[in-house]
């Protein structure tokens, strides 16, 4: 016994099949546009806290100096980067960033909510020495004694005071080893 086609049967099969795939590919769309739109409406605080979030590594590019590493601490105008041996508390806008994935995104870093002007406020009370790196290239090694509204004030190792407008800090360094 021979089976006759259903045309009424494939060709609601064949419509099925098309308004699927249809709203599959409207769907997609929508959420590309829906991502296109969150990418443009992001800060660089907002892709900085998304990198940290995913666990990636950062690399921030100076000029003449790179620094590269996993992010350990966000605030809302810095990242710290970890070093060997060490950390850099590095402004967001010291550099062009790049972000790749990182080896343990398990781990992630904490946000601190805390400004670079307040991390550097921070660091002046620890009596830790620094390398306190300038836009322009020039670096300032010592203890940051004092932090002002518009100024740092840091002690070299022979006791020399040194004051950094802070508009012109990009970085500081310090070590991990205490």
């Amino acid at each position: 016994m021979e089976t006759t086609p259903n045309p009424d049967r494939d060709l609601a099969s064949q419509l099925r099949d098309s308004a699927g795939r249809e709203w599959t590919e409207e769907a997609a769309e929508d959420e590309s546009q829906t991502e296109a739109l969150r990418q443009r409406q992001m800060d660089l605080l907002a892709v900085v806290e998304d990198a940290a979030h995913r666990g990636d590594r950062a690399t921030v590019e100076m000029g003449d100096s790179t620094l590269s590493g996993p992010i350990i601490n966000t605030g809302t105008d810095y990242l710290a980067i970890g070093l060997a041996e060490q950390e850099a508390d590095v402004m967001f806008d010291a550099g062009i960033w790049t972000f790749v994935p990182g080896d343990n995104p398990s781990t992630g870093p904490k946000q601190s909510g805390m400004s670079f002007l307040g991390l550097l406020k921070q660091h002046s009370g620890t009596g830790m020495r620094v390398r306190v790196e300038l836009i322009g290239g020039g670096v300032v090694l010592g203890v940051i004694k004092l932090v002002s509204s518009d100024h740092l004030r840091i002690e070299d190792p022979d006791g020399r005071l040194t004051y950094v407008p802070t508009i012109n800090v990009r970085a500081v360094i310090r070590s991990t080893s205490h």
